[in-house]
């Protein structure tokens, strides 16, 4: 039985599944560290395309990826009206740390923010060698300038133009081109950072300024000071990347204005983007996420654990009730960030991530990465460190004939060298070795789903894990017995699904303002004028990103705390509800508040006075979205897939069987197949132990649940078998 007429037959290392109609042709870009993913949508249509990133210059992978995605289509690029773009650009400038100094004005006093930062010990307080990260500006760059307002936004002293005009002219004779500033209560009051900007625009107009009250209105002085000088740090780089990549489309033909990916999940235009890079900063990873959480939403899911495992790292979500959760803290690198960002956890363990012997005598496995070049030992491109993809080719769960869709041949030869001399050392056998290579990275990763989940007192065996990117799906199985997981869901092109989530994403912008009030009945009026300023800046992101009124959603909440606390709760408080809500002395915001608190600390402060910190505005203009169509179903005798061949896996060390493989383009809609089992994508493999049973369902999602009737079962998962279903999941 053939798949739909709405198909198209894919190239070699090319895959092509059913999507819904959009308008016109969309295509979305993930640029990653090792490969780059691209997924073409339209007339009936999804094209899926995986080629190497070319990390010497991104464009030109990205251009020679459109364009094969068009000719695979058989479409001219004139008639895409839509590309996303995302991409871990900003991490690579930070990795790489070469760009231009950056120079910071602040307020007079305050100019070793930066270098005192918390002074905390982290992660190890008990570390005594450890040494914090350099500023990211150097102190020579750091002036201070007299002028002072109060936390309420009364000025206190005047600015100080003199000694403004004296530190721009310092700053630019010391070679720097962008300049941060952050004064110290400019979130309450922007009056002199503006006259700053206004000052450098006079004096040297060659300068990019980047404002601590336009990138954040938050208080905390280190943790905007710390944003404001990434957004400078990285403000021309990114504006001359994207300036390149969007000129290189036009050239194509291409004349839909571009759109990335940012960290809050939302996308935004090239031009909003660079004006206001910051928000780019986890872009390379939010896809995924976005592109998780609509597709399970869809497969009637509402709880899900994302893992996206590519070729250099493993980032890990989690997804409550379909909606992703937003943290507003977060970090590039060792610095700080007041930015919105999906809430996630990065990990360095890819396809690519390295084995050493750490020691003389331990087995560790990241977060070092061979990358795309030279790659694992088995791309023979020249590496020879023994990499977790060659572990995997070395125990047959990767098909050396068959990677990328055959467009790349794996050499099994280099990928045994490479894993043997990991082996030898230690007196270990290549079995052995290759399976220790992958227990490793897989406790790494499980790891950080405890920590998106059990250490938030959530419980894992409540969510389906969702695995993808290139490399997530052949360790999803392990990950889900180590965690007690009964429910795994695999998409249809895990490879591509990050770029399939930049065509399943909303143009979003999030506007903050710190306001420090108790909740009192009069704070009802400063909400109402808090919010209406908040909504004209997010009406104004969301007119630049050429937002029609029509589409554009709001929605408030708010930061509460303690009174002595530190640290706060955001919860939603619709601007409709404020009034009855003041008349009611906040009871009802106060009792969710105190129950919030509970579920997250597991403790409330009954009789504590609550405290207002900050209002949020996110502002939605809704955009089409690609989804997956359904799947032919199998006929009558068809419910049993047929395997496309069978080849010798290592399911433990000394114990090679032979194992069914299909191939995920053949599947029906309702077939099953039993483990051990492996499935072959055109961007990735499922590898399926014993102890689990698969099923495909109507969008070509292959579900893994647990096989009761074989005793192939891990001990911990047994365990978890005897004790109550898990609440919440649906499979």
């Amino acid at each position: 039985m053939s798949k739909s007429a709405s198909m198209v037959q894919a190239a070699p290392g090319e895959h092509a599944s059913p999507v819904a109609d959009t308008r016109g042709f969309a295509i979305g870009v993930d640029t990653g560290g090792t490969h780059t993913d691209l997924v073409l949508a339209g007339d009936g249509r999804l094209l899926t395309l995986k080629v190497p990133s070319t990390t010497d210059d991104l464009t030109r992978g990205i251009i020679d990826g459109v364009e094969r995605l068009a000719a695979m289509a058989g479409i001219p690029l004139a008639a895409v009206d839509r590309f996303v773009y995302a991409s871990t650009f900003v991490t690579n400038l930070f990795i790489e740390g070469r760009q231009a100094p950056v120079g910071l004005i602040t307020t007079e006093g305050f100019r070793d923010v930066l270098e005192i930062g918390r002074a905390s010990r982290k992660p190890d307080v008990y570390d005594i060698h450890w040494r914090p990260a350099p500023p990211l500006v150097p102190r020579h760059l750091r002036f201070g300038v007299r002028e002072r307002t109060s936390h309420r936004g009364e000025v206190l002293t005047g600015l100080d133009e003199a000694g403004v005009r004296a530190a721009l002219q310092a700053l630019v004779g010391a070679g720097v081109g962008s300049v941060a500033v952050c004064l110290l209560h400019a979130y309450a009051n922007p009056a002199h950072e503006q006259r700053i900007a206004a000052i450098a625009a006079e004096v040297c107009p060659q300068l990019d300024i980047s404002l601590s009250s336009d990138v954040v209105r938050e208080f905390r002085e280190y943790e905007r000071s710390s944003t404001t000088c990434v957004n400078a740090f990285i403000k021309r780089p990114i504006a001359r990347h994207l300036a390149t990549l969007a000129a290189a489309l036009r050239e194509r033909g291409i004349g839909a204005t571009p759109a990335m990916m940012q960290g809050n999940g939302g996308i935004c235009r090239f031009a909003s983007a660079a004006a206001a890079p910051v928000a780019v900063t986890h872009s390379g990873v939010m896809g995924g996420i976005v592109g998780a959480a609509a597709l399970a939403v869809r497969s009637g899911l509402r709880n899900i654990i994302t893992l996206d495992m590519g070729g250099t790292s493993a980032d890990v979500s989690l997804v409550a009730d379909g909606n992703p959760t937003l943290a507003h803290r977060s970090s590039i690198g060792p610095y700080p960030l007041l930015a919105p960002t999906l809430d996630m956890i990065t990990i360095g363990a890819g396809g690519g991530s390295i084995a050493v012997i750490d020691g003389g005598t331990a087995l560790r496995v990241g977060p070092q990465s061979a990358g795309s070049n030279p790659g694992p030992a088995c791309y023979a491109q020249g590496g020879s460190a023994a990499t977790v993809t060659d572990a995997n080719l070395v125990a047959g769960r990767l098909n050396g004939d068959f990677f990328l869709n055959g467009t790349r041949k794996l050499d099994a030869s280099l990928a045994r060298a490479a894993v043997a001399a990991i082996a030898t050392p230690l007196g270990l056998t290549l079995e052995q070795a290759a399976l220790g290579i992958i227990a490793i990275a897989e406790a790494h990763m499980a790891n950080a789903i405890r920590l998106v989940s059990v250490e938030r007192g959530l419980d894992p065996r409540d969510f389906t894990l969702v695995a993808f990117g290139g490399a997530g799906a052949l360790h999803a199985a392990r990950l889900a017995e180590a965690l007690s997981i009964r429910a795994i869901l695999i998409p249809p092109a895990p490879g591509n699904l990050s770029a399939m989530g930049l065509l399943c994403a909303d143009t979003r912008h999030d506007h903050a303002r710190t306001v420090f009030a108790r909740l009192t009945p009069a704070l009802a009026a400063t909400l109402h004028s808090t919010i209406a300023d908040l909504e004209a800046e997010a009406g104004r992101s969301l007119a630049a990103d050429g937002v029609a009124v029509a589409d554009r959603r709001f929605a408030t909440a708010v930061d509460l705390r303690y009174e002595g606390q530190n640290y706060e709760l955001t919860l939603p408080l619709a601007r409709a509800e404020i009034e009855a809500a003041a008349r009611a002395g906040f009871d009802a915001l106060v009792a969710r508040f105190d129950a919030a608190h509970l579920r997250v600390y597991g403790y409330r402060l009954e009789g504590r006075a609550i405290q207002l910190v900050n209002v949020r505005v996110t502002a939605t203009g809704t955009t089409p979205h690609a989804q997956w169509l359904a799947v032919p179903a199998a006929g009558d005798g068809a419910v049993r897939a047929q395997p496309h061949s069978r080849r010798p896996v290592l399911i433990e060390a000394g114990r090679a069987q032979q194992v069914d493989v299909f191939r995920h383009s053949a599947l029906l809609a309702g077939q099953r197949f039993a483990a051990p089992a492996i499935v072959e994508y055109a961007g990735g493999t499922l590898f399926v132990p014993p102890g689990w049973q698969g099923e495909v369902d109507g969008w070509g999602n292959i579900l893994l649940s647990p096989d009761v009737s074989t005793a192939a079962i891990t001990d911990n998962a047994a365990a978890a078998y005897s004790e109550n279903e898990p609440k919440g999941v649906v499979a």
